[in-house]
């Protein structure tokens, strides 16, 4: 099951249609009584090639979220990607436990819906698909744990790094003020070090969520780069353009600029460089 399962759900419900990239409609004609399941019978779907995903459904996972649009939009179009990829090799795909893809012999893509209701959708609190069976809750709590022994070993491997380095730059003092007396070896203009002796860089909380620049494009020339960035910006994406040296000899920048913890910019590299199809490189702002 996709993490973003339930926000499709949540947003069927809300909308009543939601399109899919390069798969088709699916739209909902009748509601449950209660306004808060979905009754699989009455999801009709309309099979589209050349169809593009609801800009709406993106927004309102970045809404739900609260995480980048063009992460979200990348995200999607791959799990979309998958059910193509699953269904064009003969074998059926469960599409947000609505129902099933599957193709069929003219080369076009049928949904048959799951028999009886869905999972009940509880959109009072924050619009987000909840289920509300207690296997969710289970599963919550065991990746939770999972997150929690991830975030450990993180901390246990920086504070070996941390003791390391406490150690080398402790061997390199003692080394060069036996060779020159009265000199430290520590340059506080550098900030080489903090009053107990760890570098300043190994300060920063692994949890803590700092600005990093994504970017997916270098070039020297001015005009390609103003015509990409200006490009990209009409189509809605937040992309950033910067510039470093005069003339002849500027070189120009194009990235995206996100404020993530130092866990997640793997994710979020791999996400853009599915969506740019080129190199991502990272670097903090």
């Amino acid at each position: 099951m996709s993490k973003y399962d339930q926000y499709v759900k949540g947003f069927l419900l809300a909308n009543k249609e939601v399109t899919v990239e390069k798969i088709g409609t699916f739209s909902l004609s009748r509601l449950a009584a209660d306004d808060k399941t979905i009754q699989t019978q009455f999801i009709d779907f309309q099979f589209n090639k050349k169809a593009q995903t609801s800009e709406e459904l993106i927004d309102y996972v970045v809404k739900e979220t609260g995480k980048n649009r063009i992460l979200i939009s990348s995200d999607l179009s791959s799990l979309f990607e998958d059910a193509r990829q699953y269904t064009n090799i003969g074998k059926a795909f469960p599409f947000a436990g609505l129902g099933i893809l599957s193709l069929n012999r003219s080369g076009e893509y049928e949904f048959s819906p799951l028999q009886g209701n869905t999972t009940a959708i509880d959109n009072t609190a924050s619009g987000i698909g909840k289920a509300s069976s207690d296997s969710t809750g289970k599963k919550q709590t065991g990746r939770n744990a999972l997150v929690f022994f991830a975030f450990l070993i993180i901390v246990l491997i920086v504070a070996g790094l941390g003791w390391g380095i406490y150690k080398y730059i402790n061997e390199q003092k003692s080394e060069a003020s036996s060779v020159t007396t009265g000199n430290n070896v520590a340059d506080s203009a550098n900030g080489a070090q903090n009053k107990a002796g760890v570098p300043a860089a190994i300060q920063t909380n692994v949890g803590d969520s700092v600005y990093y620049r994504f970017v997916f494009e270098t070039t020297a020339n001015r005009s390609r780069a103003h015509n990409r960035y200006d490009s990209l910006k009409s189509w809605g994406e937040h992309v950033f353009i910067d510039s470093a040296g005069r003339d002849s000899n500027a070189v120009y920048q194009l990235f995206v600029r996100a404020k993530l913890t130092v866990q997640d910019t793997a994710h979020a590299r791999d996400s853009l460089e599915k969506y740019f199809r080129r190199p991502i490189k990272i670097t903090p702002q």
